[in-house]
Order: C-alpha cells, then sequence, then structure tokens
C-alpha cells in the first residue's frame, strides 16, 4: 500500500513510451485488476490490451510513487484510442485517472489529432463515470468489440 504525504498534492504525469518499465508495472497492475473482474474473458481482452509497442504513454506520480497511467495509439485518420487508463485502487477518488486522461488528450491535440475512441467494460463502473463525465459519449461498439456484450465504446472530439 503506498501512504500519501500530502493528499492534496497534484499528480505529476511523465511522458514515455509504453516501454517505460513504470508505465509497465502499473499495466500489470491494471492487467491483475482486470482478471480479477472478468475471469477467462480476459483471454479475449488481453490480446487487445499490449501497450509495449505504444509510442504515447504517460504515467503519473504522487509523492514520487506511482500511482496511474493511460496511453493512446493510432487508431484512424484523426482519431486515436486510448488505452490502458488505471488509477492504483488505493489512490481512486482523487483526480488521478482525471488528470491522465487530460494529458493523454492535449497530447494527442498536440499531434493534430481530432477525436479519440476507447473501449471499456460493464464491469469497470468507475471507469464508465470518469469518460462520460471527461465528456466522452457511448457509441456503438467497434471492431473487434462490435458482439462483446461486456464492452462499452465511447468517442470525444479533442
Amino acid at each position: 500500500m503506498i501512504i500519501l504525504k500530502n493528499t492534496d498534492e497534484k499528480p505529476t504525469i511523465t511522458r514515455c513510451e509504453g516501454t517505460d518499465s513504470t508505465f509497465q508495472a502499473l499495466t500489470v497492475e491494471l492487467d491483475e485488476d482486470l482478471q480479477a473482474r472478468y475471469g477467462a474473458q480476459m483471454d479475449f481482452f488481453g490480446r487487445y490490451n499490449h501497450a509495449s509497442d505504444v509510442k504515447n504513454a504517460v504515467y503519473a506520480c504522487v509523492d514520487d510513487a506511482p500511482a496511474g497511467c493511460g496511453c493512446f495509439k493510432p487508431f484512424s485518420d484523426g482519431t486515436v484510442e486510448m488505452k490502458r487508463v488505471f488509477v492504483r485502487k488505493e489512490l481512486r477518488g482523487r483526480g488521478i485517472a482525471r488528470a491522465v486522461m487530460r494529458a493523454l488528450e492535449a497530447w494527442a491535440r498536440e499531434l493534430g489529432y481530432q477525436s479519440a475512441v476507447l473501449e471499456t467494460g460493464i464491469l469497470q463502473p468507475e471507469a464508465i463515470r470518469l469518460y462520460e463525465a471527461a465528456g466522452y459519449k457511448r457509441i456503438p461498439n467497434y471492431p473487434p468489440y462490435e458482439n462483446v456484450k461486456e464492452s462499452v465504446c465511447y468517442q470525444k472530439t479533442l
């Protein structure tokens, strides 16, 4: 468990690539969380969650301790797909995920992208609340999630 010295401290966001060791360690924790929620269904989802080839990733630290992460990949002309957004369970509810999303969206805009899509699961109500509060609108599930009842997809104009 991470003990925060100052719970009012804003997270520090660091840009990196998917090969960064801090980012990778956080995604291991994300995968453990998803495995606990979805069990055997992760055999399907896991194949779409690799991020080692990602060029645009971030991680957030609070009190110099890794707290959360996220990344994006090109999806189509002018659109990125947000992936691997995660905050350690004991640090949730402190605005870290919002800071990660804002950083990813700003970076995508800097690179000329106009919109973002993402997929999340129905067993992640905190993620759904985050995305909807951030202005993402529900869209029909895009491939490869189009016939997956556990998936919900969103889009936002950047």
